[in-house]
């Protein structure tokens, strides 16, 4: 999709959620103190309720973008995934609402208000989306289909016959497809275009089977072909798109950079980029700072059983490899004697690791001693969620026999992780916690972020591979 139409598409997206909440928040005032309800202190009046409307606007708006709601409405989904979203993130917006309207000493707002509002205006935001959906359908169906021509094979093909499908030409009409290399279509592609063989003469072919688009896709061992064909098929068709074939060098999706108008591409690039590193640190910042606050009697008490337990300090201090590949000092309470493992060297902790205190043990099972990384994260060495740090000694061996295990340092490490709340902890397979930490860097988003913190506190304190 053009950055244009995309913008046109969120921006229409935003105006009609603005008018579904002013919309809400007008019905629920009149149904509180217009509706059948008795009023015993009066009505109010409506000057003291509607100045909320920019800041129930602002609040929204704002949750709304940064659940990834704009961004996720580029694609055609179901409405009841979309409800769904709109149901959590109305969930999130509506206690930062309260906490606003707590803090305001000026007026006290009706209970009852806000709870007709809770009830409406995700219905109206479902329902207004909803026409706004038809209505983008209405006006495509005014319009003859754009005619596209795949041309391509490998993963490349498959990229593009996804972006033909939701990424933006949503109103294409697939003319076929030409498959280049060794590997054939696969089933739904077969299914859903018309094959063609590399026609002799591209004049004859586009006489046949006019389009206004062409996507070249070839795979690299192809790329020839755009040096044979490429001038033919532009002396016919002016819009041609060319995607290439980036699958065996990276796992993410590629960016481009324009630097003095020329083109990079970012082979492993962050997708913790722009205003997202913005809002995971807020978010880091938040809640460690409200988990000190609610942890720190019990980190006082296991500091001082930590002391009791064995002779040394209280924290202990040990190297880590975070973001783009630097290390840092994690904080963890002392679990085993001072010296310990100068005897054994760097191992991987087990269940038959005998050097733990008792003390260290029972935090060791609890995940209790790592809490301290809460200052880690206040720090800005890690944060919350993220791929969990391992030691530089473990990563030179991990690097070499794990394909695309240093991928996980695009981002900070975190103190827990997809892979933990999913169980892939301690002494199991270092494969399965690549996979989850690659998907979570690749699907990240402030609500995925919450969704875990959750998670852990129902599966990451207490959990079979923890010793």
């Amino acid at each position: 999709m053009s950055d244009s139409r995309e913008h046109v598409i969120k921006w229409l997206h935003a105006q009609v959620d603005m008018f579904a909440l002013i919309l809400a928040w007008v019905g629920a005032y009149y149904l509180r103190f217009y509706g059948p309800l008795p009023v015993p202190k009066g009505v109010p009046e409506w000057q003291v309720y509607f100045k909320l409307l920019p800041f129930i606007v602002i609040i929204w708006l704002l949750v709304f973008n940064m659940g990834g709601l704009y961004r996720r409405s580029m694609r055609p989904r179901s409405p009841v995934y979309e409800g769904l979203d709109i149901l959590q993130l109305c969930m999130l917006a509506i206690l930062a609402f309260i906490a606003t309207t707590y803090f305001y000493e000026e007026y006290r707002y009706s209970r009852l208000t806000l709870f007709f509002f809770a009830i409406l205006h995700p219905v109206f935001l479902v329902t207004s989306r909803s026409f706004l959906r038809k209505g983008l359908r209405a006006y495509r169906r005014k319009y003859p289909p754009r005619k596209v021509l795949l041309i391509g094979g490998g993963g490349a093909l498959q990229k593009a016959f996804e972006i033909t499908n939701s990424l933006g030409l949503t109103d294409a009409e697939l003319v076929g497809l030409v498959p280049l290399g060794i590997e054939k279509p696969n089933e739904e592609l077969s299914r859903r275009c018309r094959i063609f063989s590399i026609p002799d003469d591209w004049s004859q072919f586009f006489k046949q089977h006019p389009c206004e688009t062409v996507i070249l896709a070839p795979p690299r061992e192809e790329h020839s072909f755009l040096d044979e064909n490429l001038e033919k098929i532009a002396e016919h068709v002016i819009d041609i798109k060319a995607l290439p074939d980036l699958s065996s060098f990276t796992r993410f999706a590629s960016g481009i950079e324009v630097i003095d108008n020329i083109a990079l591409i970012n082979i492993h690039d962050s997708p913790l980029k722009g205003i997202g590193p913005v809002k995971k640190r807020a978010l880091d910042l938040l809640v460690a700072s409200l988990s000190l606050l609610v942890f720190g009697p019990l980190m006082l008490l296991l500091a001082g059983l930590t002391k009791l337990s064995s002779s040394g300090p209280i924290l202990y201090k040990q190297e880590r490899m975070g973001l783009d590949g630097k290390v840092f000092s994690i904080f963890k309470f002392r679990t085993m004697p001072v010296g310990s493992e100068q005897k054994t060297g760097a191992v991987w902790a087990s269940k038959q690791d005998d050097r733990a205190t008792f003390v260290g043990r029972l935090m060791r099972t609890t995940s209790l001693d790592e809490l301290p990384q809460l200052f880690n994260v206040m720090r800005g060495e890690m944060s919350l969620v993220g791929p969990r740090p391992e030691r530089p000694v473990f990563v030179e061996t991990f690097r070499k026999n794990v394909p695309g295990y240093m991928l996980r340092h695009k981002v900070k490490a975190g103190m827990t992780g997809w892979a933990q709340v999913n169980g892939w902890r301690g002494n199991t397979s270092v494969e399965k916690r690549i996979e989850c930490d690659l998907f979570y860097i690749q699907n990240w988003s402030v609500l995925f972020d919450i969704k875990i913190l959750i998670l852990t506190l129902f599966r990451g304190f207490l959990n079979p591979n923890a010793y």
